[in-house]
């Protein structure tokens, strides 16, 4: 087959889609992947051919917040309904359907599988009779991503592509849905008939390796990863918080590292604590693998990545799906939530005591570490996507 994937121009977004990718190079397929010009680079990195189409029109929907040094709740909820109603399935997703089409012509695909944000995919895909499949990339995707409120916009771009109506967005996941985690952590997802469950990993990027003062941390003390993702760093209003999360580690007898975001390791490396490492980025499944705790935004890709290794969270959830994602993990005892607006150094050290001090956190995770492990694999994935296309597109 030849496979062509589709992404937003986000790094969280386009890892789970290489992992799928490479399991499709190793069953002899090939494979491209369609994305803005600007993500190029980020695409190759990771040996995988890239193929512009799209634009990066999120930068643009975010930016006017970047150097606000505080940003409301209801600035922030408004951003998010623009997300949901305007952006991602507005006339970015007809661009990227348009250009999609072209190269999935030129590339001669047989499918297409899209990231569970990215629209302009499935778009394509229908405009071009072929079969179509998502990877769940975002959590509780049906709550964020809410069919009510895409399916007007998308009947838009869909009547500007030739398509029929799709009045309650059903074409969305016409054909196969890959959630990554397994159904008891996510049993609302199961209202999508095409829902199929698979057992993720990460493929290292070229050159990942941990930073040599890990080895020689204190073997005594619990280590904790944290980082509030690749998105909320880009915000001035993330700077507070990510100094409220060095000082409160510095209280709680651990070892920690703290991933800040390009360009603001310098600053917030004078104030850090002793014990306290802070690294502008780390290859974070790597540390994962090796962490007591992780102390996360709740992004999806993190949450993912720490339960497959079998380790218990604090969530700081702010943006986006977030919030859900928090409320889940708490509900599931798999973590403890802070609130962003009211995050100070005490609440960061009293909640990460906390779930380093009892068993049953790392138990349930470990727990959960077992179900993913239980799931078929991204190979199984390819395979049903070889039956779609042998089957003419199933649906």
């Amino acid at each position: 087959m030849r496979i062509l994937f589709t992404t937003l121009p986000v790094g969280t977004h386009l890892r789970p889609l290489v992992s799928v990718a490479e399991a499709a190079r190793a069953r002899g397929h090939d494979v491209a992947v369609c994305a803005p010009e600007s993500f190029r680079s980020e695409v190759e990195r990771y040996g995988l051919r890239h193929l512009p189409a799209g634009k990066d029109w999120i930068t643009g929907m975010l930016a006017p917040l970047f150097d606000a040094d505080t940003i409301t709740p209801d600035e922030v909820a408004e951003l998010m309904r623009r997300l949901v109603t305007e952006g991602l399935p507005g006339e970015g997703a007809l661009a990227m359907a348009e250009e999609v089409m072209a190269q999935a012509a030129d590339f001669g695909a047989d499918a297409v599988v899209r990231e569970a944000y990215e629209l302009g995919g499935c778009l394509a895909a229908e405009a071009l009779g072929l079969p179509h499949a998502s990877v769940g990339v975002v959590g509780r995707v049906t709550e964020f991503l809410d069919p009510a409120l895409l399916a007007g916009p998308l009947d838009e771009r869909r009547r500007a592509l030739g398509l029929p109506a799709d009045p309650r967005a059903e074409r969305v996941y016409g054909y196969l849905h890959a959630h990554l985690m397994p159904p008891e952590y996510d049993p609302a997802e199961s209202a999508i008939p095409t829902l199929r469950h698979y057992r993720h990993h990460t493929v290292d990027q070229p050159g990942d390796r941990l930073p040599d003062f890990l080895a020689d941390l204190d073997p005594a003390r619990p280590l904790v990863y944290a980082s509030l993702g690749t998105v909320a760093p880009l915000f001035r209003a993330a700077d507070r918080r990510l100094e409220s999360i060095i000082q409160g580690l510095g209280r709680t007898g651990a070892e920690a590292v703290v991933a800040v975001g390009p360009g603001r390791g310098p600053a917030l490396r004078e104030s850090a604590p002793e014990h306290v490492h802070v690294v502008e980025t780390v290859a974070q499944p790597l540390l994962l693998d090796t962490a007591d705790l992780l102390l996360t935004h709740a992004g999806f890709t993190s949450v993912r990545e720490s339960l497959r290794a079998g380790v218990p969270m604090v969530t700081v959830p702010w943006i986006a799906e977030n919030h859900i994602i928090a409320a889940r993990c708490a509900e599931l005892g798999l973590a403890r939530t802070l609130d962003w607006e009211r995050l100070d150094a005490a609440s960061v050290a009293d909640a990460c005591r906390t779930v380093l001090a009892d068993p049953a956190f790392l138990g349930r995770a470990r727990a959960m570490q077992r179900r993913i492990l239980a799931l078929p694999s991204l190979e199984a994935f390819v395979q049903d996507l070889e039956e779609l296309v042998r089957g003419g597109g199933g649906r």
